[in-house]
């Protein structure tokens, strides 16, 4: 983590792989945004002011790039850009007040977070399913990795990537089946 002015900004994977000691043992307000979004450009000056007066009200403000942090946005489930949720002793709660920074003020001095149902253990930041989520965005952002990489900087054409990428899945699946149908003639061999 690093502060700038007061504003605490994630930087790199350590908000992913070490989120049990930020989020789950203080209190915070994360914003989730992507820079291209046009309502994370106009909350930014709202945010920042907030920011302000993070240490004022004791809660950590942090924001977290989901173009740079693919796998927290499948464990918080980040279908909107920007998305706020406010993180209290392994609670977690969705904010979905007003964006100002009166209302964010407010919400934490006021204790307006108790009134929201905190969200299920089952979409819990350390869940199996939030977890497993976790790591399918992370597959995704790595395909993704390599598809720019093959095309842009190795020079191969689209349409090989394409090709490439049809014969890994069909190799996987063949893979994949091999195993099932093994493990099925183990736990059930046919009768001779």
């Amino acid at each position: 983590m690093k502060v700038l002015n007061g504003f605490w900004v994630p930087l790199g994977p350590a908000l992913c792989s070490t989120h049990d000691h930020f989020l789950l043992h203080r209190e915070w307000m994360v914003e989730s945004y992507a820079p291209w979004c046009p309502a994370y450009q106009n909350l930014q000056p709202e945010w920042e002011k907030f920011a302000e007066w993070g240490e004022d009200l004791e809660v950590n403000i942090a924001k977290v790039d989901v173009t740079e942090q693919p796998g927290l946005s499948g464990r918080f489930v980040i279908t909107a850009l920007p998305t706020i949720y406010h993180c209290k002793d392994g609670e977690f709660r969705r904010y979905r007040g007003t964006r100002t920074k009166s209302d964010f003020i407010n919400f934490i001095s006021g204790e307006e977070w108790k009134s929201i149902e905190p969200v299920s253990s089952q979409f819990g930041l350390s869940s199996f399913l939030m977890s497993s989520m976790s790591a399918l965005f992370q597959l995704s952002m790595w395909i993704s990795h390599c598809h720019n990489y093959l095309t842009e900087n190795a020079g191969i054409p689209v349409w090989g990537w394409y090709a490439v990428f049809t014969l890994a899945t069909l190799f996987s699946r063949l893979i994949l089946g091999l195993i099932i149908v093994f493990l099925a003639d183990c736990i059930c061999p046919s009768k001779k």
